[in-house]
């Protein structure tokens, strides 16, 4: 086999004249050696990227032996890409074959694997002296490498195994951030025969020896992120390769940590193989975002990383992955704090920084408010964090097993808390420019007011506090007047930029502390019964309360203006008394309640106003209601209160009152009532049940229930004794005597029903007497009338049923059995619903109305006002006349008793007893008619129905006599006259139709007939042109569409039109000239001008192509004179289209029939005439001009 001449001349020039040009050491010498050409060997000309041709799956799983030396390897990389890489290379050249290690030419290997040759033809070629220096070169190469015999195959896996270290070398030699690495390292795979899918692997494999080196150091820096970045693309990896990558990294890696670590050492956070493992989850996270892969696919990759990891969980590798990112913008921060001043910071640069190291708003949002904290603590002077109470109490994890052990200790905590001395603090207050500088960082690190103001007030409240506190101690004590505290109080918030939303708050803890001081020590003075010192002590509580009040008046805070409400709520356990029980503030109000009552040597007991007042200030404080003020204060001076007002009562009505038994009894009632401070509300608390006792006892000795003039006369002095108004007694009057006035009532009713005009003034007196109400008066007199208006109802609507319903149907109503029964004129029932009857309940009806009228039951309430005229006489003789306008009420009637309300009639049956009263009312004709037109509206009110209910009986009713009367009329007149309008006007008054309902009716009637003779016409046959011609103008007449009102259909009103028009058009009445009187034709019946320029057109069209069959017909039978006659009648036709018929002649007969025309008698036909006839047929026959 020999050499082709390519290959040779390869040789020649990649050989010296000796071997030893060959024994060229591995490494890094070699990468070194190349780096002075790197511009001749990698031109600027970009290779192209080769991509894998398998699934991700291929990739995992086709590893070639090299990946068994990678992985050994991993564990030589002592931290770092660059250090991992050199490793890598290191490792595998030890393992290399000699080929490899003697030549580091992949070409000129590959050269000589294509040479090689049996041994002893090596040999010989090597010792035989020949011109050809090259090829004893080279077969002096083999010789001096191999033993016995060299194959091509075993040459080429050589070659093919030693390109990753070629990958990682190339890396080394350019850099991963290198101009042309990426076409340097794609150009390995032809230079080492490699294919695609095993190349793709060894560059996976060289990322993940990288990265493992990056994670050996536990150094995290910002710098590798871009690093990793570089890297990914000077190896052409996408996506998935790197997903791989890392996955294969952080197998390897787990698994040589945890040869020489315990699980349990990498749960300690600080350990160092810990730092890198979670080094390896903060790279991949971010070479997976920056990546932008999808949310599915970084779950998938990533997951895959966490569970090689030491089998975590999502959640928790994410956790430590931005536990690491953090410190990273924790120094950003804190380098933006420290250049703040130099303005070489901004929000953009922190926001950039966010996006690399993957910190999401939320958490930024979290270390800037931190960051913003330290730096308020640095401005104050302080250090970053507060130091820890570092005293560790020896008794905090023991057992307490009692209540008294709990108390004593609970005790001890309060007796250190009170004698620990208030720390001063006056002197920290913020540096000069501190706002300044806070503002600006606020604003680098976007943080809302809000959120800048809480971490000052968090920072200052506490240095806030101990000034204001012991301020408010001061004002309590005396040694400050509240206008000096409140100034010393705003200045320490001016000094610690406190705003006033915040002190508000603040400033209500401080009040509540100042003042459960006072009240917690009064509170074990009463606990022991120690009345004296409680009492002391609530006093000095009250006048603390006082101060903190001026105080904060000097705030001007509305929130402050009900201060009990804001600062002693027993509810809340932060308020100045939410710590005491019930039952403590409720022992300690009883205790100073009982000491402020006073005896005198009298035995006189009272209560000064200073007392009282001290008593609702207290009330206040503890958190105690008025209403319980009042029980306490009823509960001890009730029974005395009591004593005195029954004492009173009971002597009062024993009779024989004078004003001075009056006199002395008020004196004795007034002084209870002094001495005690008692409210008004109290006294009548106690005194209205005395008095309604008094009324009870007098009514239950009255005879029949009326009291005498006494009896009357004694009633109102204990009202005037009790200090009570005749309006807060109404109710127990009317209870009392109302029986008494409702029979009163009925007694003046009488058997006729109706109360005469003498029995009214003796009920008002009756009323007056009985001490009865106007309201509750008319309620008894309504519903005594209800009770004798009630059978009246029930007998019209019975009378009603028995008029209109048969037996059956009363017998399925009423349960009962009627059999033939007869009304009072002997006849059986007759009569249909809402229509005339035989029966007669008229007069019945009318005494219901009488009764209810004359009984005054109607109301008449004013609904609005409206605006009349009215004529003034003249002022002074011979003055003219005036005309004002004035405004006057609106009435409008009301019922209050009803039959519907009274239940005794259901809808349906007032309803028809309210349409046979109405057409009763419109068909008598005797003298009451009118007496029953001028009832209607009472009649309808009486029953319960509404106006609307009432026209819409009446429409129905007149509906039917319009129907009837306007038909009969236009059968007979064909219109409605003025006699016939004004009679259908009186109908509608007597019906009670409004004028617009009356027209509406009219309007459907006509419609109705309209209709009816429409379809009788148009159904009947063919109806002439002036029978269509006068229905359509009997229709214009009346205000009627033919379409709408009449309902006529669009093909009808064409027929119409067409119907009346042909006659005329044949008969040459109608003409081109026309058109007037078509274009009223048209709109009379509805039609657009389109529509009935198509119905002429149509016609037009059809009379002419039946005129022209005519004429060719008379042509061919010679009978010319016809001929002549018939084309006359089409010029007629031809006029209306101008000539354009739309014909299509031959054009022997056109010229034949146009020359017969044009040869025609034309005598006393004017020439232009003439003229004008013949264009039109010549140009409806198509005649040549």
């Amino acid at each position: 086999m020999k050499f082709s001449a390519i290959a040779f001349a390869t040789v020649v020039a990649s050989s010296a004249s000796t071997t030893s040009a060959f024994t060229v050491s591995p490494g890094v010498a070699n990468l070194s050696a190349a780096s002075s050409s790197r511009t001749v060997a990698f031109p600027t000309t970009t290779a192209t990227s080769t991509q894998p041709r398998s699934s991700r799956a291929f990739i995992a799983s086709s590893r070639s032996s090299s990946v068994a030396s990678t992985s050994t390897s991993l564990n030589l990389a002592g931290g770092g890409g660059p250090e991992a890489l050199q490793d890598y290379i290191t490792t595998l050249s030890n393992s290399a074959s000699p080929l490899v290690k003697k030549v580091n030419n992949p070409k000129l290997i590959k050269l000589a694997g294509v040479a090689a040759v049996p041994l002893t033809y090596a040999l010989g070629a090597a010792m035989t002296p020949s011109r050809r220096l090259a090829a004893r070169a080279v077969g002096g190469v083999v010789a001096a490498i191999t033993a016995g015999g060299v194959g091509k195959n075993a040459v080429e896996e050589d070659v093919r195994r030693s390109c990753p270290s070629a990958i990682a070398s190339r890396l080394l030699e350019l850099g991963v951030d290198g101009d042309f690495v990426s076409d340097g390292i794609d150009r390995l795979r032809e230079d080492y025969g490699v294919d695609e899918e095993d190349f793709i692997t060894m560059k996976t494999d060289v990322y993940s020896v990288y990265l493992v080196g990056m994670a050996k150091n536990p150094l995290a820096k910002t710098a590798e992120l871009k690093e990793l970045s570089n890297l990914r693309e000077a190896l052409s990896l996408d996506n998935m390769m790197v997903g791989q990558a890392h996955a294969d990294a952080a197998k390897t890696f787990y698994r040589d940590v945890t040869r020489f670590t315990s699980v349990d050492e990498l749960d300690d956070e600080d350990h160092p193989d810990r730092v890198s493992l979670d080094k390896m989850l903060f790279l991949t996270e971010r070479a997976f975002r920056q990546g932008k892969e999808t949310d599915e696919a970084f779950t998938f990759e990533f997951s895959r990383v966490a569970k090689a990891l030491g089998d975590l969980s999502m959640s928790e590798a994410l956790e430590r992955a931005k536990d690491v990112a953090r410190p990273f913008y924790e120094r950003a921060l804190a380098s933006t704090r420290s250049k703040l001043e130099s303005g070489a910071v901004n929000s953009d640069m922190l926001r950039r920084a966010r996006v690399t190291l993957g910190i999401t708003d939320e958490e930024a949002k979290e270390m800037h408010v931190e960051s913003f904290a330290q730096e308020v603590r640095s401005q104050l002077g302080l250090p970053d964090e507060e130091d820890e109470d570092d005293e560790i109490d020896i008794n905090q994890d023991k057992r307490v097993e009692t209540v008294a052990e709990i108390e004593a200790k609970m005790q001890n905590m309060r007796e250190e808390a009170e004698n620990k001395p208030v720390e001063d603090t006056s002197s920290i207050k913020f540096k000069d420019g501190a706002y300044d500088q806070l503002s600006k960082l606020q604003q680098v690190l976007e943080l809302s007011d809000e959120d800048a103001d809480y971490e000052i007030a968090a920072a200052t409240e506490r240095f806030w506090r101990n000034t204001a506190l012991q301020t408010l101690d001061d004002a309590i004590a005396g040694t400050k007047d509240p206008a000096k505290a409140w100034s010393i109080i705003q200045s320490r918030q001016k000094e610690l930029y406190l705003k006033d939303s915040s002190m508000k708050s603040m400033m209500t803890s401080i009040v509540m502390q100042s003042l459960g001081k006072p009240l917690e020590k009064v509170n074990t003075f009463a606990r022991v019964n120690n009345a004296a010192a409680t009492y002391d002590g609530l006093v000095d509580a009250i006048a603390a309360k006082e101060t903190c009040k001026d105080v904060l008046k000097e705030a001007g805070w509305s929130e402050f203006e009900d201060f009990e409400k804001a600062c002693f709520d027993p509810f809340d356990k932060a308020s100045a008394c939410g710590f005491l029980t019930n039952m403590d503030r409720h022992n300690m109000y009883q205790m100073f309640f009982q000491r402020s009552v006073k005896v005198d040597e009298g035995g006189t007991k009272s209560i000064s106003d200073e007392a009282k007042a001290r008593m609702k200030e207290l009330r206040g404080m503890l958190g105690i209601s008025e209403d319980e003020g009042e029980n306490q204060i009823r509960n001890f001076f009730g029974p005395e209160l009591q004593s005195v007002l029954v004492a009173a009562v009971d002597e009062v009505t024993r009779g024989n009152t004078t004003d001075v038994l009056l006199q002395n009894m008020k004196e004795k009632i007034g002084s209870v009532i002094s001495n005690f401070q008692l409210e008004d509300e109290m006294v009548r608390s106690y005194a209205g049940p005395l008095y309604n006792r008094a009324v009870e006892q007098i009514a239950s000795s009255a005879p029949g229930g009326i009291p005498s003039k006494d009896q009357v006369a004694t009633l109102a002095s204990l009202r005037d004794l009790l200090s009570i108004a005749m309006e807060d007694v109404y109710e127990v009057h009317a209870n009392t005597f109302g029986a008494a006035y409702k029979k009163g009532i009925k007694e003046a009713l009488g058997t006729t029903g109706v109360i005469r005009e003498e029995f009214r003034a003796p009920l008002e007196d009756l009323r007056s007497r009985l001490g009865v109400s106007d309201q509750a008066a008319k309620d008894i007199y309504l519903e005594a009338l209800s009770e004798r208006m009630k059978p009246m109802i029930e007998y019209i609507s019975n009378e009603m049923e028995r008029l209109v319903l048969t037996n059956d149907q009363l017998a399925q109503k009423r349960g009962d059995d009627y059999g033939e029964d007869y009304f009072k004129s002997g006849q059986k029932p007759s009569g249909k619903l809402g229509l005339g009857t035989d029966g007669n309940i008229m007069s019945d009806i009318m005494n219901l109305i009488d009764f209810y009228v004359e009984n005054d039951i109607v109301e008449k309430e004013v609904v609005g006002t409206k605006k009349v005229e009215k004529k003034v006489p003249a002022e002074e003789e011979g003055g003219e006349e005036k005309t004002i306008t004035v405004e006057e009420p609106v009435y409008e009637s009301t019922y209050p008793i009803t039959a519907k309300g009274l239940q005794c009639i259901d809808d349906k049956v007032a309803e028809l007893c309210y349409r046979q009263f109405v057409v009763s009312s419109f068909t008598d004709q005797s003298p009451n008619a009118a007496r029953y037109e001028a009832s209607k509206a009472t009649f309808g009110g009486i029953l319960g129905l509404t106006a609307e209910q009432m026209e819409e009986i009446g429409s129905s009713i007149g509906g039917m006599v319009y129907d009837n009367y306007i038909t009969q009329s236009m059968s007979t007149k064909g219109a409605l006259d003025q006699q016939d309008m004004m009679f259908l006007a009186n109908i509608q008054g007597k019906l009670g139709i409004s004028a617009e309902k009356g027209e509406e009716m009219m309007l459907d009637t006509q419609k109705k007939i309209i209709s009816e003779e429409a379809s009788a016409l148009l159904d009947s046959g063919a109806p002439t042109p002036e029978q269509i011609k006068a229905f359509r103008e009997k229709c214009n007449s009346m205000g009627l569409d033919l379409e709408t009102d009449v309902g006529l259909s669009k093909s009808r009103l064409v027929s119409m039109f067409s119907m009346e028009i042909t006659p005329g058009i044949d008969s040459g009445e109608i003409t081109i000239e026309s058109a007037e009187e078509l274009q009223e034709i048209q709109e009379s019946l509805g039609l657009s001008e389109e529509e009935g320029e198509e119905v002429i057109s149509t016609l037009i069209q059809e009379r002419a192509n039946g005129v022209l069959a005519d004429v060719i017909g008379c042509m061919l039978r010679g009978m010319d004179a016809v001929a002549v006659e018939s084309m006359e009648t089409l010029v007629q036709y031809a006029a209306f289209v101008d000539g354009d018929l739309g014909f299509e002649v031959e054009e022997a007969n056109a010229n034949k029939a146009y020359n017969m025309f044009e040869n025609k008698d034309w005598s006393g036909v004017d020439e232009e005439e003439a003229e004008r006839q013949k264009a039109l047929l010549k140009k409806a026959l198509g005649v040549a001009i």
